[in-house]
C-alpha cells in the first residue's frame, strides 16, 4: 500500500520527477553492466577527458586552415569595441563573441589599422606581422570558452533530466561524448565567429530558465536573466529562438498536463514578479555589453540606452526581409526553403548521432520516465527548427541551428542508457539492443576521428562523393582551404591560375597566389583552373553571377576525377 500511495502522489504533482520504474531498475548483465558502471564511477573525469581531447582536436586545426569568410569582420568589430570603446562597423551582430575573438590578439599586441571597411580592418589585423597563423589562432582561442560551456550544459542538463535514476551519470558522459564527436560542433568551435557563442549562451539560458520554472526562487530568476542577456549579446538569433522554444514547451506542457485555469493563474502569479526581475537583469547585462551607451537610433527621435542594439535589430529585420543567397540540392534563391534545415541536418549529422538523438527525443516525451524535465530537448529542437524553417529567410547553413546538435547529444545520451532497459531482462533482444547501442557509439568515434581535420566539410555517407550536390557555403566551402590551394599552386609551379575569388583581400599578398584570371563559365582555359565549390554552385564566374535552373550542371561537374584541394576546390591543368 505504501508503494502505491507514493506512486499516486508522485503522478499527481506536475513538477515531480520520478525515479526509474521498478521493473527498469534491474541492472543489465555482462559487458554492458560493466561499461555503465565504469561510466557512472568516473563520470566527471571522463567528461573532462572528452572535453580535453576535443579541445586538442580543435586547436590542431587552427593553422591548417585559412580564415573563413566572416572571421576578419568579427575580429575587426571586436577590436573596435576594445580599443575605441565604440561599436560602429556593423551592429547586425552583437559584441560578446566578437570581443572574445579580439581579446587575445589585443593582449598579444595586435591593433586596429583604422580601415573604413570591417573586412579590410580585419585583414589588416590578421596580416599585420606577416602570415596570419598566430593572430588567427589567438582569435580562434577566444571561442574555446563557449565550447566548454556547451559541454558543461550538455553534461549538467543530461544528469538533471535523468534525475536520481540509475545510470544518469553514464547518460551524461555519453551525451558529452556525442557532442564532442560531432564534426560540425568541432568545426565552429575552431572558428572566430559567433555561432559557438550563440550555442553556449542559448543553451545556458534555456537550462537556467527551465531550472527556475521548476524551482522559482529569486536567485534562479537572476541567473536566468543574466544568461538571457548573454545569449542576446552572443547573437540576435536568441531573440526569436528563446520565445519560440518557450512556446513549444508551453504547448507540450498544456497537451500532456491539461491544467485547470486556476492552476495556470496560480503558476503565473508565482512566477510573474520574478520574470519581470529576470527581464530587468537581462536588460542590464545587455546594456553593459554595449558599454552603457546612450544615443539615438534611426527612426527614433529621442535617446535610448544601447542604441547599437536597436540599430542591429533593425538591420537584422531588413536582412531577413531581403533574404540571403542560399543553395540547396542544385538550386539557388534568396529566401531558402522550409525543408532546408531538415535536409542539412540529415546529411551533416553523423548517422549514429541522428539515430540516437531522434530516438532520445521521442523517449524524452515519456512523463513516466523523465517527468517534465525530459521535454527540454524536444522543445529546443522543435522551437529552433520551426522558427528557422518557417519564419526566417536567412537559411544558409547548419551553423545557424547549432544548438540542435547539442540537443541531439542530450537526447542521445538518454537513449543510449534507456533503450536497452525498455527491453525485458529475459528477452533475448535485450542483448541485441545493447550491442546496437555499443556499435552506434563506436561508429560515432570512428567517423569523427576519420573526419579530422576537415570538420567543417563533414558530411555523412548519404551525401556520397559529391556533397556539393546538397550544400555549400559554411557547410562545405567557406574559404577555409585557400591556404591549401595557394600551397598546391606553388607546388605545381603555376605561373597563373583561372579562379573566381570568394574571400576578400589580395590573395597574392596574403598567401602568395600567382596572378589570377577570370574563370570562364563556358569551359576551362589553357593552364591551371581552380574552381571553388561555393562560387560555382552560387553561379559566380569572374565578375558575373549566373542564374540557373535546378539541376543545371556546369562544366566542372562533368570533369572526370579532378584533383580536390582540401574539401573546397577542384584543381586541374588543361594542356595548351
Amino acid at each position: 500500500m505504501k508503494k502505491r500511495s507514493r506512486r499516486a502522489a508522485r503522478s499527481a504533482d506536475p513538477a515531480a520527477i520520478p525515479n526509474a520504474p521498478i521493473h527498469e531498475k534491474a541492472a543489465a548483465r555482462g559487458y554492458w553492466a560493466g561499461f555503465l558502471a565504469f561510466l557512472d564511477r568516473h563520470a566527471r573525469w571522463l567528461a573532462v577527458a572528452l572535453v580535453v581531447l576535443a579541445t586538442g582536436r580543435i586547436v590542431s586545426t587552427y593553422t591548417t586552415f585559412s580564415h573563413t569568410f566572416d572571421e576578419p569582420a568579427h575580429i575587426a568589430c571586436g577590436m573596435e569595441w576594445l580599443e575605441k570603446h565604440t561599436y560602429s562597423y556593423e551592429p547586425q551582430h552583437p559584441p560578446l563573441t566578437r570581443v572574445m575573438t579580439a581579446l587575445l590578439p589585443r593582449m598579444f599586441g595586435s591593433h586596429g589599422a583604422g580601415e573604413k571597411s570591417m573586412w579590410d580592418e580585419g585583414l589588416a589585423i590578421l596580416f599585420a606581422h606577416g602570415p596570419e597563423d598566430s593572430t588567427l589562432a589567438l582569435a580562434r582561442m577566444g571561442i574555446l570558452p563557449f565550447f566548454w560551456i556547451t559541454c558543461w550544459i550538455v553534461y549538467s542538463s543530461t544528469r538533471w533530466i535523468s534525475g536520481v535514476s540509475e545510470g544518469s551519470a553514464a547518460a551524461a558522459v555519453i551525451a558529452v561524448f556525442l557532442v564532442t564527436m560531432t564534426p560540425t560542433v568541432l568545426a565552429h568551435a575552431a572558428l572566430a565567429t559567433t555561432d559557438m557563442g550563440l550555442t553556449a549562451m542559448l543553451l545556458l539560458a534555456i537550462y537556467t530558465g527551465w531550472r527556475w520554472m521548476e524551482e522559482p526562487v529569486l536567485w534562479r530568476a537572476a541567473v536566468f536573466g543574466a544568461s538571457t542577456g548573454l545569449a542576446v549579446l552572443a547573437k540576435f538569433s536568441a531573440l526569436p529562438f528563446l520565445p519560440s522554444v518557450a512556446l513549444v514547451a508551453l504547448a507540450i506542457w498544456l497537451c500532456f498536463e491539461k491544467p485547470a485555469i486556476g492552476t495556470l493563474i496560480r503558476l503565473a502569479l508565482a512566477r510573474g514578479v520574478q520574470l519581470l526581475f529576470a527581464a530587468m537583469v537581462a536588460s542590464l547585462v545587455i546594456w553593459a555589453g554595449y558599454r552603457f551607451s546612450i544615443g539615438k537610433t534611426p527612426g527614433v527621435s529621442f535617446s535610448l540606452p544601447a542604441p547599437e542594439l536597436f540599430s542591429g535589430i533593425a538591420d537584422v529585420r531588413k536582412h531577413n526581409a531581403g533574404g540571403h543567397l542560399t543553395y540547396l540540392l542544385g538550386a539557388v534563391n534568396t529566401v531558402g526553403w522550409p525543408y532546408f534545415y531538415a535536409v542539412a541536418l540529415a546529411v551533416k549529422t553523423p548517422l549514429a548521432v541522428l539515430a540516437l538523438g531522434i530516438s532520445g527525443l521521442a523517449l524524452l516525451f515519456s512523463r513516466k520516465r523523465f517527468g517534465t524535465r525530459g521535454w527540454i530537448a524536444p522543445s529546443l529542437v522543435l522551437g529552433i527548427l520551426i522558427f528557422s524553417s518557417f519564419f526566417s529567410n536567412i537559411r544558409i547553413g547548419t551553423r545557424h541551428v547549432m544548438p540542435v546538435f547539442a540537443a541531439f547529444a542530450i537526447a542521445g545520451g538518454c537513449a543510449a542508457i534507456w533503450i536497452p532497459r525498455i527491453v525485458n531482462q529475459q528477452d533475448k533482444r535485450k542483448g541485441l539492443a545493447q550491442a546496437a547501442v555499443a556499435l552506434l557509439l563506436l561508429s560515432v568515434a570512428v567517423s569523427s576521428l576519420a573526419a579530422h581535420p576537415d570538420y567543417l566539410a563533414y558530411f555523412n555517407f548519404t551525401a556520397g562523393a559529391k556533397p556539393e550536390a546538397f550544400l555549400v557555403d559554411s557547410d562545405l566551402d567557406w574559404g577555409q582551404d585557400i591556404k591549401r590551394l595557394a600551397q598546391r599552386l606553388k607546388d605545381v609551379g603555376a605561373r597563373e591560375v583561372y579562379f573566381t575569388q570568394f574571400l576578400p583581400g589580395n590573395l597574392h599578398k596574403m598567401y602568395g597566389f600567382p596572378p589570377i584570371r577570370a574563370l570562364d563559365v563556358n569551359g576551362p582555359q589553357p593552364g591551371w583552373n581552380a574552381i571553388g565549390l561555393t562560387s560555382m554552385k552560387l553561379g559566380f564566374w569572374g565578375d558575373a553571377r549566373y542564374v540557373y535552373d535546378r539541376g543545371t550542371e556546369f562544366w566542372p561537374d562533368r570533369l572526370y576525377l579532378p584533383e580536390r584541394v582540401g574539401s573546397s576546390y577542384i584543381l586541374f591543368n588543361r594542356e595548351k
